[in-house]
């Protein structure tokens, strides 16, 4: 088995144990054992990357491996890293198993918050080991939906503000990010959304690539922080409970980043060369 999908399958099974859990002890020993679990996956996945790459493995992607999971569409849950998805792997796994202590203390529907926190890490994890466009947007979906209890609910000062706006601009970004992806996937003329066949094909068009660079780009930007769509993060950290202001500015807001590299500058070169210097000013 992919050492990869161990970071899908430990949040999903600590979701599980989670919901069964009756008392607090229960909550605490599996979100410890789960994110421990997590971390000393990292350090493993880390040391077996590097160890392939000095042994002199070129390959763009590294534990590469495809699971269908909606043929008629050939939707596959394809997965890979490279020095820079490994890199947001550890640190993901420390901000997930530092927040968890960070909400050691926490009172109110204690079972609940971490079953939103666990989903919330489950996305994140996911979105940075796959490499198929439409499941890759659905980890970002995944991680994103979340936020809006974890903020509501748990927050503080203007919480349900916060929490609304947040949702509302990314939602609204996701929008422009999905039919952005679709666009790239039909005029790529590829028979899958595999990001490196899609990037080793180079057939989208040049027009198209002036067209769905923008959205793509201003899709994921928009997690990212990116002005003017900025004015959410303040009001969110501000409102955020600790651990979730953790893996807000830490991971989430990288996240967005990390999609603009990705995918946007990744399979649109020609429109990235020509119009990266406007987002570069943003």
């Amino acid at each position: 088995m992919n050492i990869l999908l161990f970071f899908v399958i430990i949040p999903i099974l600590m979701i599980f144990f989670l919901w069964i859990s009756k008392n607090r002890n229960q909550i605490r020993g599996i979100m410890v054992a789960g994110s421990s679990l997590l971390l000393i996956l990292a350090g493993i996945l880390t040391y077996l990357y590097l160890t392939q790459r000095a042994a002199g493995d070129t390959a763009e992607m590294l534990f590469r491996s495809d699971y269908s999971w909606y043929s008629s569409l050939n939707i596959k849950l394809s997965l890979g890293v490279d020095g820079i998805s490994v890199a947001m792997l550890i640190l993901s796994s420390i901000i997930v198993f530092t927040g968890t202590f960070a909400s050691w203390q926490l009172e109110n529907q204690t079972k609940e918050f971490f079953l939103w926190f666990c989903l919330l890490s489950l996305g994140v994890f996911g979105f940075f080991i796959t490499i198929d466009l439409f499941t890759m947007f659905m980890f970002y979906e995944i991680a994103l939906i979340p936020m809006y209890l974890l903020i509501g609910v748990w927050g503080s000062g203007k919480k349900e503000y916060a929490a609304m706006k947040l949702t509302l601009m990314l939602m609204g970004a996701s929008a422009i990010l999905i039919a952005g992806i679709l666009g790239i996937y039909f005029a790529s003329g590829a028979t899958s959304m595999n990001i490196l066949e899609i990037a080793k094909a180079g057939n989208i068009p040049h027009d198209a690539q002036l067209i769905f660079f923008p959205m793509t780009f201003l899709g994921f930007g928009v997690l990212g922080a990116l002005f003017p769509f900025h004015t959410w993060s303040p009001d969110g950290h501000a409102s955020a409970p600790t651990a979730v202001s953790m893996l807000h500015a830490g991971v989430l807001m990288k996240l967005g980043g990390y999609g603009c590299f990705r995918v946007a500058m990744y399979l649109m070169p020609q429109a990235a060369n020509e119009l990266g210097w406007i987002f570069l000013i943003l």
